[in-house]
């Protein structure tokens, strides 16, 4: 039994919404299942069998392995960018500003600036390491951590 094909799209092809799942050829001996791929134009089905753990034909894109060269990435990453709040920059960004306030919250705590104590939410940023604020080389690390970088 042939393993569920996630629906996703591919380039340059459609996908249908309730695809014929198989394709029986040969007179009825071989079983295969069916590219998923729809026509723009007459909006059927393709008629041709899907490769092997593809959901499309090697005419809609089941053959592309993706670029390969730096300069193949680049245009891919080009092509795809929108708005700019998903860049690498934007995430290494988001992910300093939470550092910065982990440690802003631990100094919080430490001093008993807050009537209760915060624990902040979710998991830690990569740029964050708790650190031993009743060391005073670690405290002051992490005062530093707090300022903003220019």
């Amino acid at each position: 039994m042939p393993r569920p094909l996630r629906l996703t799209s591919y380039k340059g092809a459609n996908m249908i919404k309730n695809p014929e799942p198989y394709l029986i050829t040969a007179g009825g001996k071989i079983r295969c299942r069916r590219c998923k791929a729809q026509s723009s134009r007459t909006k059927a089905q393709c008629k041709n069998p899907a490769l092997k753990s593809k959901a499309v034909c090697k005419w809609h894109g089941g053959l592309s392995t993706g670029p390969k060269t730096k300069e193949g990435k680049e245009r891919i990453r080009a092509a795809h960018y929108k708005h700019g709040e998903e860049t690498q920059e934007a995430k290494a960004q988001r992910s300093e500003k939470s550092a910065m306030f982990r440690y802003l919250t631990d100094l919080g705590n430490h001093c008993n600036l807050f009537y209760k104590g915060i624990k902040p939410l979710g998991r830690p940023p990569s740029q964050y390491a708790k650190l031993d604020l009743n060391d005073p080389e670690e405290l002051a690390l992490a005062i530093l951590k707090t300022l903003p970088r220019k």
